[in-house]
């Protein structure tokens, strides 16, 4: 477990000193889909069919499905975060009407309802697919994974502010 994390720590410090001029942006690029970066991504799925312990045929089914629902995640997210940077360009824009912004607010909230159908939809499609223990694995992953890589970014950007002191 322990060499894991190290493992996860040089991929995200490796991955977080690619590109310094991404940091400073404010909002989403209208033009490019937001990506998690692809090496932590495969990091991420390899130990998940690590955890699982699934075998090859199980671990393609699997990832398929895994996939299929991040296609649809990412469609939704860049649907939401156009509406958001509409709702932002009528907030800006004094001499705008603003009676679009209820249109906006309004399908930004339906987007919303559809991400978390989806999410709801891909955990029964996996639940059905696994044990109730690796659902439980898979469910405690998640939620690990993800803490894992935030609190590895905080130590990066601890340890930049320490370094910059002096």
């Amino acid at each position: 477990m322990k060499y894991s994390f190290v493992y996860l720590l040089l991929i995200i410090t490796i991955l977080a000193g690619s590109d310094p001029a991404n940091a400073q942006r404010r909002r989403i690029p209208r033009d490019t889909e937001r990506r998690r970066p692809e090496r932590v991504e495969k990091f991420r799925k390899m130990r998940l069919i690590e955890v699982l312990k699934l075998g090859e045929e199980d671990a393609v089914r699997f990832m398929a499905k895994q996939t299929a629902h991040e296609e649809v995640q990412r469609g939704l997210m860049k649907s939401r975060n156009e509406a958001l940077n509409s709702i932002e360009d009528l907030m800006g824009d004094k001499k705008e009407d603003k009676k679009d912004i209820q249109k906006y607010t309004d399908e930004a909230l339906g987007i919303d309802q559809k991400i978390f159908s989806e999410r709801q939809r891909y955990q029964e499609d996996v639940r059905k697919m696994l044990t109730p223990e690796q659902f439980g694995e898979f469910l405690v992953f998640e939620r690990n994974f993800g803490r894992q890589v935030k609190d590895a970014l905080q130590e990066m950007r601890d340890e930049r502010r320490e370094r910059s002191r002096y």
